[in-house]
């Protein structure tokens, strides 16, 4: 029986022994799989280092200090990974997860990255952000430092492990007193475009066996034990003096303690103080690739030559051990393996702190580092979820939109960046939107271009509501009197606006080129101007002063004694000899609007083309393209502030309308700093209670006066600032404090800004905004189609203009009406048409549009113009059927001879059936089948080519071609004396 219980028990323990190197062997097994799947489930993640505004203040500090604060933020970091250790069976059996840290060197930069397990990617975000909370984690893809010519022949690399005992520690910044980062920032800048290079730290965290382990090497140390030969010694030295040695000497000896070094005493403090902190345990691999094995040495030996700063002499430091297998090697770091049974390398958190921490910009100054452009901060949580969307908040990896309501718009928007940072394409966003929901709006572009765009997209249901406004476009001039009124109170805003109008483009230092005189002889013309029942012009005040007969006409209408005693008494006592040197000084001031036929056939017309206040009220779409280089930087200007100018006083006129009435109208302004005079802070002020908001740019801040620019930062109530100049950046930096100062403003990448804003009334703090892409996609056949519907419903012939202006301003004749009370189609300002009402003067020739089947206010314009084509063919020339209207200077019962007849009526083009335009989700496809419509039906050549209508390449109205005959007539200048005079 004893027998059987012995072999039984052999037995037993050799299934033992077997189970046991069964379970390790199996475990080893599927610690390597398990591995293998760890490494092919870590999700990379580029860390973007925070700005160089988030570096730690020096204050006039000690350099030392100033390091060493700034590395010891990275030890919350790995304080908080060590709150990653997990217990229990399914641990033990695969091991801890392992985190990865990489420094990477390609393309000429250096980038940091972590690489985590896809469960742990949030505590790696929170760690990261709570050591640097401007940082961020973006999920990207595996990055590629291997150059493809070397392969891998032309990749070298290896490990790093710790010399000594992993409870003695290497040198950390508390002892160095100077930062690591830099040497290896150093080495990985020499990189050049082909090279590539890394440093991976692989770290877990480490069982609490490893403090144990650490305190007995500080134990035989204090015992002096740490030396292996040192011992031998001593145990040979007792072994042959123990035999003659008496007892009690011996018992002395064992009480007797070995005396401690302040070198051994200072090392086992140091074991003691690395185990008061978290441990990790560590893998560091380097890695170099370049087009040649040599080169790619040359690299690693750089790299690894900044490890020796980490040496303490006594203490530990790093050994480089080379790969043999460079193929597996390569493996092993790319996939980010981490054998469990690796437990030699111990590092703590103030260790991996020195190792690894995130540098800062003023201590280690270098180009190479990817590094946030930007400063980062939250947006405010009661943001409005409805109104315009401006952008987006982007905080730590989550995207917020940005909305202003109604309400807050009324405060206005003010936009500022440099050139080419995105403005345009913010306004053109906010501009859509506004069309997209039926706003009205008025745009005024100095450039153009946008404004081009912005026709090109205009949603099919709104192409009746647009009015496109373009100087450069001489052939159909759009009218625009600066010195038209609702009522009589408006007189004195519109002169004194033209007067400082004038002095903004002749005088902006008020040097006296202007002056008190010349303020008196203008007000006085323009208010004698401004009497004359059928419409006075700018055009018309030097006409006043050199035309005897044209001043006896007008005083007729004047009213005001005042003006009366300045011609009767004032002018009539005047010798001429000073009235001639004065006059030349005064008249000169508009020379430059009458000899300028693309001024003077805008501004010189008695009744503007359209009526902003009705535009306004009807929420209409006005496009102003006033391109420098087309329009001439004067002609832009002027044109600007009219209508700046003109809006203010559409507005203010609503003060007749209950407010409840006053329907939400946005001024869109670029540069508007071209535009604005002494009263443009008024319009800031002001416009608001009249439903006239204002969101206007420009490029910086010192082109606008002391003046405007108090009253736009003193009323606006959302600044948005895109990356400006070192001197506005340093006014703006008032305006976003404490969130951000002038160094972010400067740094700000293009489609980014700082912005304040109000939300609900009340001001919200400073916080980043990403714009959104551009809306949309133009329709350049859309575009043209609207330019020439455009003019078909508001533009007149240029050679009927100029004929008008020539009878009115160079003959004695007493002036006529332009033409018919009403023939806008919105009518004569402060006149409210009838819905579908249409006023085209007789006689007025524009390109042929076609009838319309529906209700609409264009289809039953088109009807009439069809009518009055279909009367045409029996009787003169522009005969109109409709109600009589008074006669003008084209409409007299026996016309005045024009420089040259316009066409008869066998050159106006057939007119073509025309859908009406509904809809309510505008599309690319419908917008662009609108387009083509229209431009089909505006195509003369539907009719056939005769004479009087040419067939163009281009299957566009040839608006030149059609009235050839009328432009040929065009031969006006001015003479010395400011009179219009025509060659004929």
């Amino acid at each position: 029986m004893a027998f059987f219980l012995a072999i039984l028990t052999i037995l037993i323990f050799i299934a033992a022994v077997f189970g046991v190197i069964i379970y390790f062997r199996s475990r080893k097994l599927l610690r390597e799989q398990k591995n293998f799947e760890r490494g092919l489930k870590m999700v990379p993640l580029l860390i973007h280092i925070p700005p160089a505004s988030e570096d730690t203040e020096v204050g006039g500090r000690d350099a030392r200090d100033v390091i060493e604060e700034n590395i010891s933020k990275a030890q919350t970091l790995y304080s908080i990974i060590a709150s990653t250790l997990r217990k229990g069976f399914r641990t033990k059996f695969y091991g801890q997860r392992h985190f990865a840290f990489e420094i990477v060197g390609r393309k000429g930069l250096v980038e940091f990255y972590a690489a985590v397990p896809v469960s742990m990617i949030e505590v790696v975000k929170q760690a990261v952000i709570s050591a640097y909370p401007s940082s961020q984690l973006e999920e990207v893809t595996e990055h590629n430092i291997f150059n493809p010519v070397g392969g891998i022949n032309g990749t070298v690399g290896g490990e790093l492990t710790l010399k000594e005992h992993y409870g003695f520690p290497i040198a950390t910044y508390q002892e160095i007193k100077r930062d690591t980062m830099q040497s290896i920032l150093n080495a990985l800048s020499t990189l050049e475009k082909e090279d590539g290079a890394g440093i991976q730290i692989l770290m877990r965290p480490a069982e609490s066996t490893w403090r144990k382990n650490a305190q007995a090497e500080a134990s035989k140390k204090r015992k002096g034990k740490d030396n292996k030969n040192g011992q031998l010694v001593g145990l040979a030295k007792q072994l042959v003096v123990a035999p003659v040695k008496p007892p009690d000497a011996k018992e002395a000896e064992k009480e007797k303690k070995p005396e401690l070094s302040g070198v051994d005493q200072s090392i086992i403090d140091s074991i003691e103080d690395k185990t008061r902190y978290p441990g990790y345990e560590v893998l560091i691999r380097v890695v170099a690739s370049s087009d040649s094995l040599a080169r790619a040495q040359a690299v690693l030996n750089n790299i690894v030559a900044t490890f020796s700063l980490f040496e303490s002499q006594g203490r530990n430091g790093f050994t480089y051990t080379a790969a043999k297998d460079t193929e597996n090697f390569v493996t092993a770091f790319i996939l980010r393996f981490f054998p469990q049974e690796s437990h030699d390398n111990v590092l703590n958190s103030v260790e991996l702190a020195t190792l690894f921490h995130f540098p800062d910009q003023k201590n280690i100054p270098t180009t190479q580092l990817e590094r946030q452009a930007s400063k980062q901060v939250d947006g405010p949580r009661n943001i409005s979820e409805e109104g315009l969307l401006l952008g987006h908040n982007v905080f730590r990896g989550i995207k917020k939109p940005i909305h202003i309501s109604e309400e807050d718009r009324r405060r206005h928007i003010y936009v500022v960046g440099q050139t080419g940072t995105g403005k345009s394409t913010f306004m053109e966003n906010l501009i859509l939107q506004d069309m997209l929901d039926g706003r009205g709006f008025a745009f005024i572009d100095p450039h153009g271009d946008a404004a081009e765009r912005i026709l090109a997209m205009v949603p099919k249901e709104r192409t009746e509501d647009v009015i496109y406004f373009c100087p450069a476009d001489m052939d159909y001039p759009l009218g625009l009197n600066l010195f038209e009124f609702d009522s009589p109170d408006q007189k004195d805003f519109l002169i004194q606006e033209a007067i400082n109008m004038l002095y903004k483009l002749y005088d902006p230092q008020h040097q006296g080129i202007i002056g008190p005189r010349y303020e008196h002889w203008f007000r006085n013309a323009a208010l004698t101007v401004m009497s004359n029942p059928e419409g006075g012009t700018f055009i018309d005040i030097p006409k006043v002063f050199t035309d005897k007969q044209y001043e006896r006409h007008l005083k007729q209408f004047v009213t005001d004694q005042t003006v009366l005693d300045f011609w009767n008494k004032e002018m009539a006592q005047t010798a001429d000899f000073h009235k001639s040197e004065v006059l030349g000084w005064f008249v000169s001031k508009f020379g430059a609007f009458l000899s300028n036929a693309m001024m003077r056939n805008i501004i010189g017309q008695q009744k503007s083309s359209f009526n902003l206040r009705q535009i306004m009220d009807d929420g209409k779409i006005l496009l102003v393209n006033l391109s420098k280089g087309r329009t001439g930087e004067l002609n832009s200007k002027l044109l600007g502030m009219v209508f700046v100018m003109k809006f203010q006083a559409a507005a203010m006129s609503r003060a007749s309308v209950h407010e409840s009435e006053r329907r939400d109208f946005t001024l869109y302004v670029d540069e508007f700093q071209n535009f604005s005079t002494e009263s443009f802070a008024d319009i800031l002020s002001e416009a608001r209670k009249y439903g006239l908001s204002l969101t206007v740019a420009n490029q910086f801040t010192t082109q606008l006066s002391d003046e405007i620019r108090d009253a736009v930062f003193g009323n606006v109530g959302t600044i948005v600032s895109f990356r400006v100049g070192t001197n506005d950046a340093e006014f703006l930096a008032k305006q976003f404090a404490p969130a951000f100062d002038s160094e972010d403003l400067q740094r700000l990448p293009n489609y980014n800004t700082v912005m304040r804003m109000l939300i609900s009334g009340v001001p919200a703090q400073p916080f980043s905004m990403t714009t959104i892409p551009p809306l949309g996609t133009p329709n350049r056949q859309l575009a043209q189609a609207l330019k020439q519907l455009s003019a078909a419903k508001f533009g007149r012939p240029k050679a009927s203009v100029e004929g008008e202006i020539f009878k009115r301003l160079a003959t004695g004749e007493e002036p006529k009406p332009a033409y018919g009370a009403g023939n806008s189609p919105y009518g004569p300002a402060g006149q409210r048409m009838p819905a579908g009402g249409s006023n085209v003067p007789a006689g007025r020739v524009g390109p042929a549009a076609p009838p319309g089947t529906g209700s609409s206010f264009l289809d039953e314009w088109l009807t009439k113009r069809q009518s009055g084509s279909t009367a045409s063919q029996a009787g003169p020339a522009g005969a109109f059927s409709g109600p009589p209207r008074p006669f003008g200077p084209n409409q007299t019962a026996n016309p005045p001879q024009a420089p040259k007849k316009a066409p008869t009526a066998s050159s106006t083009p057939e007119l073509k059936p025309y859908r009406n335009i509904s809809g309510t989700e505008p599309e690319n496809k419908e917008i662009s089948g609108v387009a083509d419509k229209i431009r089909q039906d505006l195509n003369p050549s539907q009719s056939g080519p005769t004479a009087n209508q040419p067939n163009n390449s281009h299957g566009e109205l040839d608006l030149n071609k059609t009235h050839a005959a009328e432009e040929a007539g065009d031969t006006i200048f001015i003479d010395r004396d400011g009179n219009l005079k025509s060659n004929e």
